[in-house]
């Protein structure tokens, strides 16, 4: 009997880590946006992508899980786009929930980031 009870304390304590493991991310739509979230949201960009603070719409993440971030066009002194400058490519980033938690996903890294305070429903 004791035997019994220990096998299925183990069995109960491996399929909690199994659920907690296999959690799906998921695309997300914010549910509230203010100024807190959107830091956070910028923050978590620049961790990942590196470079300086990005403006960022106060829809974002609402009504599409996506954000694609388009570098500016680079202008020579006389203001004329400098030829070239508009091939660089979109940065994306998408917006998941992975059980409670909403991340955001930099596919170029494949890396998710924990986005604390911040309150998002699946899509």
């Amino acid at each position: 009997m004791v035997k019994l009870l220990a096998i299925l304390t183990v069995l109960i304590s491996l399929g909690g880590c199994n659920s907690m493991s296999n959690a799906v991310a998921k695309p997300a739509l914010l549910t509230e946006v203010n100024s807190g979230v959107i830091t956070v949201l910028q923050q978590a960009i620049i961790k990942a992508k590196g470079g300086t603070l990005v403006t960022l719409a106060d829809t974002v993440f609402t009504k599409r899980s996506e954000l694609l971030l388009s570098h500016g066009n680079s202008k020579d002194p006389n203001g004329m786009p400098i030829m070239g400058a508009h091939n660089i490519k979109s940065e994306k980033f998408v917006l998941q929930i992975i059980g409670e938690q909403c991340v955001l996903y930099y596919p170029k890294k494949d890396m998710s980031i924990e986005l604390k305070n911040v309150s998002c429903k699946a899509q």
